[in-house]
Parts: C-alpha cells; structure tokens; sequence
C-alpha cells in the first residue's frame, strides 16, 4: 500500500459506503456524483492494491481487506472530528453556523419561533434544522445540539433537561359530530384510534391509548406526530397528542379521568464545544424563550 497516496476524501467516501451499504446513498450524503463516488472508490482500491468491496445484488459488503481498513479509517475519523471540535469550540466570535436536530413537531412548533428570534438578534449566525426521526450523532459532528425524548449516554456529552411535553386525547369537532366524545367509562367500542406505528408499541401514550381504549382499533398509525395531529384533524379518531401541538391545530382537548403521560425533552451537545459562544448564546436563548412546562 502506498500511504502516501491516500486521500482523506476518498477514505470519508469509503466509510460511507460501509455505513450505507451502497454507493448511491453514500455519493449522496457527501454529495457526490455517482461516477466520481466510482472513480474515488476505485482510485482507493488501486492504491491499496485490494477490492475493500465484494459488489452484490444487496449492496456492497466488506471484504477482509475491507474490514480491517474500516478499523483504522474509523479511528482517522474519531481524531480528524475531535480536531474539528477543538477548534470550533474555541471559536469565540458570535458568528457561524450550528445545526439542531430534533422530532418534526418539535422542530416546527417549538424550535422554529425560538430560532428565528434569535436569528433576528444575532445576524451573523446561521441556524440550521434538521427536522427528522432520526436524532443526528454529536460525535459525528452531523448536529451541534440535539434535542430527544430519553437522556444521552455518551459520556462526552453535556445534556440537561430541557423541558416538559404535556400530552392530552383529543378530537376534531367533525368527529365528535358524527360519533360524540368517549364516556368516562368507555372501552372505546366503535371508536378510532391514532397513534405511533407498532414498532413504538411501548411508548407510555400508544400504552395509554391501548388502556383506556381496549375495544377501540387504530385507523392511522404513524412515527410522525404531525401526520397524526393531521389525521386527527381530518376527522380520523381520536389521538393522544402533545398539547401545544393539538391546540395549534384546533382540535379539541377531551377530559379523560387519567390524563395521557407526559414525556421530558432533553438537549445536548458535544463537551468539546461547552466554550463555542455561539451556541451557549443559542442554548441560553432556548431556555428562556420555550416554557417549561409546555
């Protein structure tokens, strides 16, 4: 192998392929062209004189060669992101970007007015959002502050509690005209039911749900709390929502004598960037702005 001659580039576009298992979806999270990720890749393979790849109808899977490159490109990584954020957190200027990560409704209806009045105030700072299931990795440097449902369990993270999510059952009022709101005592026969899809069956609220209403069945399912509030919206059946989100939407808290669980919102951030202005800036801006409970 000539050590010489290799690129870091083309070692990020190696592990890409390792993570993603394709070359199309790894030349897409680097945005490459296909052909160049191609050309890269083999260029890689010539200078280490071996296919890192074995091709396959199902992707690409690592050959042995590959495995063990995979170790020591992983650790390059590990120390060339550390680097990254030992300089970013002694950046002292009020300027730059960060990037959030958090669930859809979060980062709609909560994140998004807190950003932009921060944005108005600090000019120079670009925030950007990532409104996704899947919580970006701080160690990756893919977000700078993550917000989630469940404490992190890194060690080099800083997190606190951030604040607490009310949740209540709620209707449209096209529902509650064609079928009327659930008795106390109900089992919920002949009622619908919106809730997380099954693979999130031991969520406290789909728990709740489930409890409450035994007779009931689920018309929509979904990971999205947004499609749920719009289902609901639309008349589909009753859904046990955040409550800043349903009210937002209209819809009709329904008194229930067990109120559905409320969840804690957590953030964190990576500890190398505990002294990046900016993002303390952000962070106490946040906590000010958003209530607690909401």
């Amino acid at each position: 192998m000539n050590y010489a001659r290799l690129d870091w580039d083309d070692l990020r576009l190696f592990l890409g392929i390792a993570r993603a298992g394709t070359l199309t979806a790894a030349a897409s999270r680097l945005r490459l062209s296909q052909p160049t990720a191609g050309r890269r890749l083999r260029t890689l393979e010539e200078v280490c004189g071996c296919a890192l790849f074995q091709r396959t109808p199902g992707g690409f899977r690592l050959t042995d060669e590959g495995e063990a490159m995979l170790r020591h490109a992983e650790r390059m990584e590990e120390e060339a992101l550390a680097l990254q954020r030992q300089f970013a957190g002694n950046d002292g200027e009020l300027q730059g970007q960060l990037r959030i990560s958090s669930s859809d409704w979060f980062a709609n209806v909560v994140l998004a007015p807190a950003a932009a009045a921060f944005c108005v105030h600090h000019p120079q700072v670009t925030i950007e959002i990532v409104a996704d299931f899947r919580l970006l990795s701080l160690d990756r440097r893919e977000a700078d502050l993550v917000f989630r449902f469940l404490p992190f369990d890194a060690p080099d993270v800083v997190q606190r509690r951030f604040t607490h999510i009310r949740y209540d059952l709620f209707a449209s009022s096209d529902y509650l005209h064609q079928r009327g709101a659930p008795e106390p005592a109900s089992d919920g026969e002949g009622h619908a039911l919106i809730g997380m899809d099954s693979q999130f069956d031991t969520l406290a609220d789909v728990a709740w749900l489930r409890r409450r209403f035994p007779q009931a069945r689920f018309a929509i399912r979904s990971n999205s709390r947004e499609v749920q509030a719009t289902a609901c919206a639309r008349g589909t059946g009753l859904a046990a929502l955040p409550s800043l989100l349903g009210r937002q939407l209209g819809l009709i808290p329904l008194e229930a004598d067990e109120p559905p669980p409320g969840r804690d919102i957590w953030l964190g951030y990576h500890a190398d960037l505990k002294r990046l202005r900016r993002l303390r800036a952000l962070v106490d801006h946040l906590s000010a702005t958003v209530s607690d409970p909401l």
